[in-house]
């Protein structure tokens, strides 16, 4: 069905396009199958804009994307904060953002590659670390404002690569090599229980 014609926003509501620019380039990568389908005049025609429009509040498509990507990272943060009140339990909240995440990449494929693909980590990445961070320190005890260590970031830092494994495996039904036994949850049981596991050892040492 044809994107139906979009007013005009009023003046000095640019930021209003812009946004609508970005929830179109949203809605244009998730219903792509690859990257290759994703092009400034298709995000434009949905966003019911012309193409040149586009230009306005974005250099090129890659700037476009990069702002999807960390959009993105705001949400999945977003989405983790949301379902871990559903738990008390430090080691359970943790479980649950790891799910979250992992969920996350399984949904939204295509976005989720663009989010990992680049060379550094843009902040609302790193925010999202901090999380699963904090997360870690919530296990061993410590208030979620604690301070952290290079021991916890380091460990923090290794189960978040774990996930990316695990989601990037299991993003789609194709089986795999090493997982087609086991369950995601599974194996996110064993990530989060070998990082808390690792952390306890810290303390000790």
């Amino acid at each position: 069905m044809p994107t139906p014609p979009r007013r005009r926003n009023l003046r000095g509501h640019g930021a209003l396009l812009r946004d609508e620019i970005l929830n179109a380039a949203v809605r244009v990568i998730d219903g792509a199958d690859s990257e290759a389908e994703v092009s400034l005049r298709a995000i434009a025609r949905e966003a019911g804009i012309a193409a040149p429009s586009v230009y306005a509040h974005f250099a090129d498509l890659e700037r476009v994307l990069e702002s999807v990507a960390e959009s993105s990272w705001v949400q999945v943060s977003d989405e983790i904060a949301e379902h871990v009140q559903q738990a008390t339990d430090p080691r359970e909240r943790l479980l649950i953002g790891c799910r979250v995440y992992v969920s996350f990449a399984q949904r939204h494929p295509l976005r989720y590659a663009l989010m990992t693909q680049d060379g550094h980590a843009p902040p609302a990445a790193r925010l999202a670390l901090a999380v699963v961070t904090r997360g870690l320190l919530a296990c061993r005890g410590e208030t979620p404002d604690s301070v952290s260590d290079p021991v916890s970031d380091r460990i923090a830092a290794a189960l978040s690569v774990a996930l990316h494994g695990v989601a990037m495996l299991h993003r789609t039904d194709a089986p795999n090599l090493w997982l087609s036994d086991f369950s995601t949850d599974e194996v996110i049981r064993t990530l989060v229980d070998g990082a808390t596991l690792q952390l306890a050892e810290a303390e000790r040492v």
